[in-house]
């Protein structure tokens, strides 16, 4: 590895540790910053909503910008953008200068993310030592996970909420710094123009998805703007197909996708992340509501998962680069599903199991992670790496998006559907029931945020023998709800792993000389 490839490895891994460690301070954030501007749960949804839209709808628009201008100076410029409106959400006056800030928050971020891998992928020709520079770009990245939320915890608490978005000044300044010295631009050599029409189409189709998912919780999947939004979505969808099938230079090209070995890869790692932040959603959920835990202990429950991940993001790479990626995918993929599992049996036990699984989950989702990345990637050219990072960064963006909704959604529906009816010897009045049911249920947060209501904090009620009922009956249907949500996350990895048997290729020395012949791939026509 050389001095160029090192540094391009730091300036990139700290980037995208900015991005991640941000994401993760934010949530532990959101009651301090209720608290401060007094609002409700609906107001303050969109801190996190407004990040999520804006990555979503900028992450191909970011894919086709770096390879027109180059990777480099669009990643220069997304640190930038993304340390100034940090600057600007801590000096926020009010909650919707809070939500502007955090939508070019998330619109700078996509061009991070994006440019970062493309950056990687761009500086490690070779298919092996690729697969290394992933692992260990991953694992730097990954040190967010690990210290993000105990160090979210300490700054709310020591010095208050504005300090979590203040605190990316210092490492925008690095990055800037280390990329402008040492990072080597890259673009695409054949000459190109911007796609307005498909990126338009696309902005539309992802953005309105994105609104749908996460507002569908709260308004209704039936309700008029809902079904409305799903269908602009699939409208958008089939005119992105067209267009882009007869336009003599598409944002994205769709012939990729007829290669059934990474169709299969894009597919599995939005499975994998719907899987990862779904059950940090749920985690968090029984960690703090369940078993009443503050911020900075569920921080430290979380670390052995973080850990987990920063030992396996650089394991997985090594994997890759000796046996090839699909033994380490399907071993990946079976170790989160065991994980998970512990995750079922430790809710209704003792915290230290509900740990022990978050961790297997975590080194399961970091062993395949990089493989998957690595079989997607080589599939293109490297001077197509910005478009084949950019559909990687959407599935993540489409994946974690899916994770929160749905796997909250069906938390929450399971609540709806249950607490009513396991209430009724505790609360014998039905008028009451229904009160106090619907209290809880709309505590729930479908979006990473703790709720004010929750098996910890019940409904307040005279009778101390009636609260103590409400409680038992809330924490068995919480906890019940929980381990439905990750039993969806069981049936849809294995689904993916089952696939994968058919679609990828056979024996690890196949999946070498699939990746060594991909690397020498031109551009499709």
């Amino acid at each position: 590895m050389t001095s160029v490839q090192r540094h391009t490895l730091v300036a990139t891994g700290l980037g995208l540790f900015m991005i991640f460690l941000d994401a993760l301070i934010v949530n532990v954030g959101l009651p301090a910053i209720q608290a401060e501007f007094r609002v409700g749960e609906a107001g303050l949804q969109w801190v996190v909503t407004a990040y999520s839209l804006g990555m979503a709808v900028f992450i191909m628009s970011s894919a086709t910008l770096a390879d027109l201008h180059g990777r480099r100076r669009l990643y220069l410029a997304g640190i930038a953008l993304f340390t100034a409106a940090s600057i600007a959400c801590g000096l926020a006056p009010d909650l919707d200068a809070l939500n502007v800030a955090r939508g070019v928050q998330g619109a700078a971020a996509a061009a991070v993310t994006v440019t970062s891998l493309a950056l990687v992928s761009a500086a490690f020709p070779d298919a092996k030592a690729k697969a290394r520079a992933i692992g260990i770009w991953a694992a730097i990245a990954g040190v967010a996970n690990a210290v993000g939320p105990t160090v979210g915890g300490f700054l709310i608490e020591t010095v208050g909420w504005r300090s979590i978005f203040w605190v990316n000044v210092p490492f925008g300044v690095v990055v800037t710094l280390l990329a402008l010295r040492h990072v080597a631009e890259s673009r695409d050599d054949h000459p190109r123009t911007l796609d307005l029409v498909g990126q338009a189409l696309f902005m539309a189709m992802v953005g309105a998805f994105a609104y749908a998912v996460i507002e569908g919780p709260k308004r209704g999947w039936l309700a008029p703007v809902i079904v409305g939004l799903f269908a602009v979505t699939a409208v958008t969808l089939a005119a992105f197909i067209v267009y882009e099938k007869r336009c003599a230079d598409p944002m994205m090209d769709l012939t990729l996708f007829r290669d059934r070995t990474y169709s299969m890869a894009i597919v599995t790692m939005c499975v994998a992340l719907f899987t990862f932040y779904g059950m940090l959603l749920v985690t968090t959920q029984y960690l703090q509501n369940v078993r009443g835990f503050s911020p900075v202990d569920t921080g430290l429950f979380l670390l052995p998962f973080s850990l987990a991940m920063l030992v396996a993001a650089p394991l997985s790479g090594h994997l890759v680069g000796r046996i090839g990626a699909v033994i380490p995918i399907r071993l990946g993929l079976a170790i989160m599903i065991a994980g998970i599992v512990v995750l079922i049996v430790g809710t209704a036990r003792h915290p230290v199991l509900v740990t022990t699984g978050l961790a297997v989950v975590g080194f399961g989702f970091a062993l395949c992670g990089t493989p998957i990345t690595s079989l997607a990637m080589t599939s293109v050219s490297p001077n197509r790496a910005g478009m084949a990072s950019g559909i990687m960064s959407a599935q993540r963006a489409i994946g974690s998006t899916l994770g929160f909704a749905v796997m909250g959604s069906v938390f929450a529906a399971w609540l709806s559907a249950t607490l009513d009816a396991d209430l009724v010897r505790a609360v014998p009045d039905a008028q009451e029931r229904r009160a106090v049911s619907a209290s809880i249920v709309a505590g729930v947060n479908p979006r990473a945020y703790v709720a004010e209501i929750g098996p910890a904090r019940p409904v307040r009620h005279a009778d101390p023998a009636t609260e103590a009922a409400i409680l038992a009956v809330a924490v068995a249907d919480f906890v019940q709800g929980i381990r439905v949500a990750l039993g969806l996350a069981i049936v849809l990895l294995a689904a993916v792993f089952v696939a994968g048997l058919f679609s990828f290729p056979r024996g690890a020395g196949a999946a070498m000389a699939d990746a060594q012949q991909d690397a020498k791939r031109v551009d499709l026509p």
